[in-house]
């Protein structure tokens, strides 16, 4: 039996060690929204379009000219309804090396500091988004959030992820304790497509 290497934050997680330290496996099914189409404003595209004039190599760069527009482009149209958090830490089990940076982190309330209930996380990632290490780090990064809103009194079921290079997108779902990984991609080629699958999970909290 092969023996896992104890991981130091979310960063190291694979799917492996969620499975083995956190109980938690996995498994590749279409999701499926069935979210109608949320057209894009003029703003939106007019960001991305002039973000083409750069070729962004890096993560940081990604976040930031890609998806934080995206993100914004979903809390204009939810006002009020969800937070947004950049970059932020979310230490929750030290043993388990449930620690580290986030890159996005969605709450149900709006506060200046990262509050439960947590919905959703969604990490930025290279070009190679189908790479397995990346759902190990995001579902882990799932998990956390759901022992940080248990912590709290504020349990909810069901964690959604993302992980994304700006461009495509893969969507996860953490119910109980299954980890569903979508296979199918979203991407910025069909902008209201992923906008609505991205609407679904805001509505999905609010039903």
């Amino acid at each position: 039996m092969k023996t896992l290497k104890k991981p130091r934050s979310y960063s190291d997680y694979t799917l492996e060690h969620l499975e083995e330290l956190c109980g938690i496996p996995n498994t590749l099914a279409a999701l499926r929204f069935n979210a109608p189409d949320v057209e894009p404003s003029s703003a939106l595209l007019a960001s991305l379009e002039k973000g083409k004039l750069f070729v962004f190599n890096s993560e940081k760069a990604k976040s930031e000219f890609i998806i934080a527009p995206i993100l914004v482009e979903l809390g204009w149209r939810n006002a009020g309804r969800f937070g947004c958090f950049s970059g932020n830490t979310l230490d929750v089990d030290k043993e388990r090396s449930l620690r580290g940076r986030c890159d996005f982190v969605l709450s149900k309330n709006m506060s200046a500091h990262i509050s439960a209930p947590i919905i959703a996380i969604f990490e930025a990632k290279d070009d190679n988004i189908d790479n397995e290490k990346w759902f190990g780090q995001c579902g882990a990064e799932m998990f956390a959030a759901r022992i940080f809103n248990e912590d709290r009194n504020e349990p909810i079921h069901i964690i959604h992820g993302a992980v994304t290079n700006g461009n495509a997108w893969r969507f996860l779902r953490l119910d109980g304790a299954l980890l569903t990984i979508d296979t199918d991609v979203y991407t910025t080629g069909n902008l209201a497509q992923l906008l609505g699958a991205l609407q679904y999970l805001i509505d999905f909290y609010y039903q």
